[in-house]
């Protein structure tokens, strides 16, 4: 598990004011040199937690994973896919329209699972296929395609990402 962004810059705040407010404290009031002493340790372990706190972050930053991708038809006119990641990642997702509809998962920082295919047959009424690629320029993401069936269909998009890292898109056929 990593410390996001913001905590951890948080974290190195509190550490530095904790130490600039100890270092005044001692500056002011006579302290016995043991004192002192012990005072420094605890600063260079307060610095010492927070820097291996922020290279921690930055070396699993990298490290999110999509450990599986399935599809699953619901009805007629619900179809679902299901993305299960290593840890909390939700991706940015968009349409593309056109003559092919398309549906794009952008997971940003995150791999793949060895063992997933670039291509997933889906075979559904709405969703066709899902295709997968793995991309490291500009960013490192992993995109992933849901092939719509465009033939006179309107769609509603639902996303959900539940607490056990499960994110699934459901694909709804709008009626009328």
């Amino acid at each position: 598990m990593s410390i996001g962004g913001n905590n951890l810059q948080r974290l190195i705040e509190y550490a530095t004011s904790f130490r600039q407010l100890i270092q005044h404290d001692i500056l002011l009031h006579p302290v016995p040199s043991t004192m002192k002493n012990a005072v420094r340790t605890i600063c260079i372990a307060v610095s010492f937690i927070s820097f291996l706190c922020l290279f921690c972050c930055q070396a699993t930053a990298g490290d999110r994973i999509i450990e599986k991708i399935w599809f699953e038809k619901s009805s007629l006119t619900e179809e679902k896919i299901f993305f299960k990641l290593g840890e909390y990642g939700p991706p940015h997702v968009f349409g593309l329209e056109g003559e092919r509809k398309r549906l794009v998962c952008d997971f940003f920082n995150t791999k793949l699972a060895k063992d997933i295919p670039r291509t997933l047959p889906a075979n559904g009424d709405l969703v066709l296929r899902v295709r997968i690629g793995v991309h490291t320029a500009p960013e490192q993401k992993t995109r992933v395609v849901l092939d719509l069936a465009s033939i006179g269909r309107n769609y509603t998009i639902l996303q959900h990402f539940y607490e056990d890292n499960l994110f699934v898109i459901t694909v709804l056929l709008k009626s009328g």
